[in-house]
């Protein structure tokens, strides 16, 4: 299984300048509107790599293409887990009312727990389904990304004998997370410096959980996309545009 992430990160690897790409792609996504120029690079990257040329990562020549490519592909985590807490933020604001309302203290505390844990819940099943990976191929697949920005990626990441391809993609591509999630934890002590040296270090850190996250996405395509080959060519293909 993990032949998959060795694979992936020797793919990466193989272009000399690899740094260069994460390096300025985690740069662009400091800001709301470079971060859509950072999450092009996955899409474009698929498409070369479904071409034959998974090596090396595609410089950041186009920014328009790349930005409208990484804006829909960022759709689909939005549709998936910005889209859920939206929701769920207005349910908890409303019935938040209600029980100020009425005066009840351990109703709220119920509330929130229950709110919190309900979508901690729904992140994590989210992430273990590789729901956004899913869409994403299916993004590069069809072109297009009417399909991606429907509940099909769900459908296909949960579907019977896909399933089990898709698990294996996202368990051979856990320890990608480690790197971003140390990242995360070392900004409160990075801010706690104070002054200059706060500053300073804040965006240092936040730009190596940004670039560490966005090295993460690209070797996890480069796995999910040898699964999706894998299940091409097994009894459970994923269904194609119009099928």
């Amino acid at each position: 299984m993990f032949q998959l992430l060795r694979n992936a990160l020797k793919t990466i690897h193989s272009d000399k300048h690899w740094w260069h790409a994460i390096g300025i792609g985690g740069l662009c996504s400091l800001t709301v509107f470079g971060y859509p120029i950072a999450a092009g690079l996955i899409p474009e990257h698929m498409e070369n790599t479904r071409k034959g040329f998974a090596s090396p990562l595609p410089p950041f020549i186009d920014w328009s293409t790349r930005w409208l490519l990484g804006l829909f592909a960022a759709l689909i985590d939005f549709l998936y887990y910005l889209m859920p807490l939206m929701v769920a933020v207005l349910v908890f604001f409303c019935a938040s009312l209600l029980m100020l309302s009425q005066g009840s203290t351990e109703a709220q505390t119920i509330l929130v727990t229950t709110f919190l844990g309900g979508m901690g819940s729904w992140w994590l099943v989210m992430f273990i389904t590789g729901v956004s990976a899913v869409g994403r191929l299916i993004y590069v697949d069809d072109s297009g990304f009417e399909r991606s920005l429907t509940g099909f990626p769900l459908r296909e990441a949960l579907r019977k004998g896909a399933r089990g391809y898709y698990f294996k993609a996202r368990i051979a591509s856990l320890p990608l997370y480690i790197a971003p999630l140390v990242c995360a934890l070392l900004l409160p002590p990075a801010l706690d410096l104070g002054g200059w040296a706060g500053w300073i270090g804040g965006i240092v850190v936040t730009w190596l959980f940004f670039s560490a996250l966005l090295y993460a996405h690209v070797a996890t395509m480069l796995i999910y996309h040898a699964v999706d080959q894998d299940l091409a060519w097994s009894d459970y293909p994923r269904p194609q545009l119009g099928e």
